[in-house]
Parts: C-alpha cells; structure tokens; sequence
C-alpha cells in the first residue's frame, strides 16, 4: 500500500516544485489528477470497442488516452497552461463526439469539463465560454438524434457506469474545491495569529523603549552633565566616575538583550540548540557583576558539577541566567548570600538561582513572568533593566523550558529555569536522575 502510494503522488505532483502558491498547486495536481483518471477507462474502453467491432469509438477512446499521456508529458515541462487548455478542450471535443455518435453519456461529462473549468481558471471569460459551449452541446445532444444504428451504441450497463463515474468526479471535485478553501482559512487563520502575536511583541518593544531604555540614557545625560561640572570645579572623584561606569555597562548589557529579543521575536528566528555547560556559563556571568557583588559585600555559591550541561540555544541561556542572577544581586540584602545549584528530572535540567533578599508577595510572583513590570529598583536603589521575567519566559519557551518561583517576602526568593538536558547513550537511570547534580 506503502508503494502504491508513493507513486500516485509522484505521478499527481508532476510538474510542482516547493516555489508554487497553494493553489497554483493544487490546479496542477488537479490536471495531473483528470489526465490519470482518464487513462485507465479510456485504455480499457478501446480494447472493448475494438472487440464490439465499434471501431470509431475505439479511436476517440484512443485519441482520449493519447490526449491525456500529452497533458502528463507538459505538465512534466512547465507548459501548465497548455496542458489545461489541452485537457479540457480535448476531453470536451472526445466527450462530446462518443455522446452524440453512440449516446454513451457522454453529455455527463461535458458538465464534468464544465466544472474543472471553472476550478482550474480565475478568467471568467472562459468560464463563460465553456458555460455556453456545454450548453449548446447538451441542446445539440437532445435537439438531433444520433447519425450512427442503435446496434452501434454501448450497452445500457456501460452507460450506467458512464452516469456513474461522471457524477462521482463532480462529488470529487466540488470536495476537493472546498478542501482547498478550507486549507486556505487554516492558512490564513495562522497568519492572523502570527500577526496578532507580532503585534503584541511590538507593543512590548515600544513599552520597553518608552519605559525601560529611554529613562536610563536620560539619567545617563544628567550623570554626564555633572561630571563635566565636576571636570571644571576639578572635583571629579573616582566612585563618581566608577558609578557612571557601572550605569553604562548595565545599560549596554539590557540594550543588548533587548535587541536580540526583539530582532528574533519580530523576524521569527529560530536559533538552534547545542550543548551547553552550566557551570562555565555562570562563572562568566558571576564575573560582569563582580563590582556590584564586592559592593553589597555578597556570598556567591555556585554548586554545580562541571559537565553538568542542557541542551539550548546558548545565547538564549545567558540572557536567562544573566538576567536572574541580576535579580537575585538586586534585592539581595548587603552582606547575604546567593547559592546556584541544580537538579535534574527526566527531562530537564533545573537550574536554582536562590536569593536571601527582599522576596516578592504570592499575589505579585504569579504576574512577574506575563507582565511587563513598572521599573523597580533593589536594595540599594540599583536600577532594573527593565526586560526583566518577561524577556525570561519569551526565551524559556523558545527553548521548550519551564520556570518557577518560590517566594517568601523578607527571606527570599528561588527561581528554578528547566531546560532540556542533552540526549546521551549512557542514560542514567531514573533514581539517579531526581538526585541534585
């Protein structure tokens, strides 16, 4: 069944390639699918007309036959509209002949023609040709009696079977037809999600640069503005300068996340995912925060295994981590500690970013990850990026990861981000893989 159907959809996809419009494809399928339904009867047709001794009709189901391998041979080289006109006209011309010469319902047909017409060109022009030709030859059908002696005509059963198979194409094709529509409002009901969802990441972007990246640089200008004051007064000291420093570098750094987010969430990229190990990730982060951790004198604990790795998009899981340890720095009290350490389920590798600082109230935790939060400052009025837990899900997601939060106001917080960990051959087993890393 496997082979058969391999090769009907080699021979019905004759002529498609991947650059075709929907429906463009379909029309060839289409044509490609009348001229193979119309080779077997006709070649079988012929053999029984010559053993009846009904030689003309013989060679009209032969023309029929010849006519058909032709629209298949076009389609082949790119000649579609040739090979429509081709099919239509000929199976019209055939059609119409065996119906008036041998009365084999050939007249059923010619409303089947009448129909592809219709399906396989947008010109009504030729819709209402094909219109008035059926028209006038069903009139010349019932309006002139056949030339040839009713010995002549195919027997009752063969024009039952005629009925049948024309009616049958005309309940195919009008479900095909609707197929297509259907497919289409699927089609373009997916868009309209995409472009609603477009939308919304514009509406992010546009928040986030009037509320987040905006203010900063303002404050940024005034910072600037003081130094030169303090330039000309020569007053300029060194924790001024460190502290307009620090500012910069934040700001670079959410800039930067901001951009990547927002150029990959409104082009639709996919970045692909690789091996990466956690451990030397976090090292790398921990060192870009050294100043603010020396600052608020806090303890760093990091007790994750080395090759403990998950299976992620790399930049994507620095934006993460990046943005979670800034957090936990942030509404860290001074002198408290921060512990990053891990656990491992069948499916994904837990990461815990666990703060000993000001927590967040049950009613507010359940919102951090859906809504774009107003700017926050820690405990020692550190501005927030602004991208925050929103920016964190939108990348989590995209990396078929889970995040969670536990939270106690005044004692702390523990995120948890899960990302797949990397298939190996070894797999470990079951027990092992709840224990902590």
């Amino acid at each position: 069944m496997n082979y058969i159907r391999r090769y009907w959809n080699i021979l019905t996809n004759i002529g498609t390639h991947p650059d075709m419009s929907y429906i463009d494809l379909k029309r060839i399928q289409m044509v490609n699918l009348i001229a193979i339904l119309c080779l077997l009867p006709t070649l079988c047709f012929f053999i029984l007309n010559i053993i009846d001794q009904r030689y003309l009709l013989s060679t009209i189901n032969l023309s029929n036959t010849i006519c058909s391998i032709s629209v298949l041979f076009l389609q082949y080289d790119g000649k579609h509209n040739f090979a429509k006109a081709m099919l239509l006209v000929s199976n019209f011309i055939f059609f119409l002949l065996g119906a008036m010469l041998f009365k084999n319902g050939g007249e059923y047909f010619l409303l089947c023609t009448l129909i592809a017409s219709m399906l396989l060109y947008d010109d009504r022009r030729i819709h209402i040709f094909f219109c008035l030709a059926t028209a006038f030859a069903i009139a010349l059908l019932y309006f002139f009696p056949t030339i040839v002696p009713v010995a002549q005509r195919v027997p009752r059963l063969r024009l039952i079977f005629n009925i049948s198979n024309a009616l049958a194409f005309i309940v195919i094709a009008v479900n095909s037809f609707l197929q297509i529509i259907y497919n289409n409002m699927e089609k373009i009901e997916e868009q309209r999600r995409k472009l609603e969802s477009m939308n919304r990441d514009k509406e992010k972007i546009f928040s986030i640069v009037a509320h987040d990246i905006k203010s900063p640089f303002a404050s940024l200008e005034a910072l600037v503005l003081m130094l030169r004051d303090q330039i000309l007064n020569n007053t300029v000291s060194r924790e001024y300068i460190q502290q307009l420093y620090q500012q910069i570098v934040h700001q670079n750094q959410a800039l930067d996340d901001f951009l990547q987010w927002g150029s990959s969430s409104m082009r639709g990229i996919t970045s692909p995912a690789i091996l990466v190990l956690i451990e030397p990730l976090i090292r790398e982060i921990i060192i870009l925060f050294t100043d603010q951790i020396q600052a608020k004198q806090l303890k760093i604990e990091v007790a994750i295994p080395e090759g403990t790795h998950i299976f992620a998009n790399k930049d994507h899981t620095s934006i993460i981590l990046r943005n979670l340890i800034s957090n936990a720095i942030k509404f860290s009290y001074v002198a408290g500690k921060i512990s990053i350490y891990c656990s491992r389920n069948e499916i994904h590798t837990n990461i815990h970013i666990q703060d000993e600082g000001v927590g967040i109230n049950p009613s507010k935790s359940a919102l951090l990850f859906n809504v774009i939060q107003h700017k926050s400052f820690g405990t020692e009025d550190e501005p927030g990026s602004g991208l925050g837990l929103v920016l964190c899900k939108d990348l989590i997601e995209r990396n078929k990861g889970t995040v969670d939060i536990q939270s106690i106001p005044n004692k702390g917080s523990i995120f948890t981000v899960g990302l797949p960990s990397y298939p190996t051959r070894n797999q470990t087993s079951k027990k092992e893989a709840q224990t902590c890393c």
